[in-house]
């Protein structure tokens, strides 16, 4: 399976998935990664800022990850312990929303979906319309940058309502949540459209090919990886080999992807 990051706010939504996938904990300067066998997990701490900051530092730390999963507590006038599914994502300050591609209704057939509304608050507005969280756009808005919203994806489940309110959550409470919801992301990283993908082995050869001809150091080798990887996904080609010869040093390399896959990117 393709690399999939999980993306959690809280250190007690974190742990039930560190515990169920068998993850370790990875060193980084600035980030709380860790890493298992068919997932990594970023905690990215509470609000849309951290969380916009900090999935953008991820994908350019792990340019292997082409698909993030949100998983966390939300406030929603629905059954406490109920897991949704993000039909849409808005951003309440500015209005902002996106849209993510759910995979065939038949892959997840018990769940339901949902609008998820990020506040800049704690929210007690509870309708069974909405289900409110803090970070869910932040992350939208630095994923869709870079990956297909076939592969960005938002499971929340419902941790207060109007019968338990937000005082009577606890880490407990919200990991206990987490942990039922498991079934839900797990079927959902299995349903994920990586047939879809580009094939990746022609990024590896033509980074291998460039970093042979035109000296890299390993920060610039990273990058341009990465720079590649977007590009095979935009235009389902990497670019012409021949094309690139006239490039003699890294940074000119750099802009000319950067020029491609700016003048090409759709936001949605």
């Amino acid at each position: 399976m393709p690399s999939i990051c999980l993306i959690t706010a809280l250190p007690a939504e974190a742990r039930p998935l560190i515990t169920y996938f068998g993850m370790r904990a990875i060193g980084h300067s600035h980030l709380r990664l860790h890493q298992g066998e068919s997932a990594y997990l970023l905690q990215c701490g509470v609000g849309k800022l951290n969380a916009a900051a900090r999935t953008a530092a991820m994908l350019q730390s792990l340019p292997d990850v082409v698909a993030i999963i949100n998983v966390g507590i939300a406030g929603s006038d629905r059954t406490l312990g109920e897991t949704l599914l993000a039909h849409g994502v808005q951003d309440q300050a500015s209005a902002q929303q996106w849209f993510p591609h759910l995979p065939a209704v038949n892959r997840l057939p018990d769940v339901a979906s949902i609008q998820v509304c990020t506040v800049d608050k704690p929210s007690s507005n509870y309708t069974q319309e909405l289900a409110f969280d803090m970070e869910a756009s932040g992350i939208f808005n630095a994923a869709s940058k870079v990956l297909d919203l076939a592969f960005v994806h938002c499971v929340k489940v419902v941790s207060d309502n109007a019968e338990s309110t937000l005082d009577t959550i606890t880490a407990k409470s919200a990991s206990a949540s987490i942990k039922e919801a498991i079934p839900t992301v797990e079927k959902l990283m299995h349903a994920l459209p990586f047939d879809a993908l580009p094939s990746t082995s022609a990024v590896e050869a033509l980074s291998h090919a460039l970093t042979n001809r035109v000296h890299y150091t390993a920060t610039e080798r990273h990058s341009l990886k990465q720079l590649l990887h977007r590009y095979n996904a935009l235009f389902n080609e990497v670019p012409n080999a021949q094309a690139l010869e006239k490039y003699n040093n890294a940074k000119d390399i750099r802009k000319m992807l950067l020029s491609k896959i700016d003048s090409a990117a759709v936001t949605y």
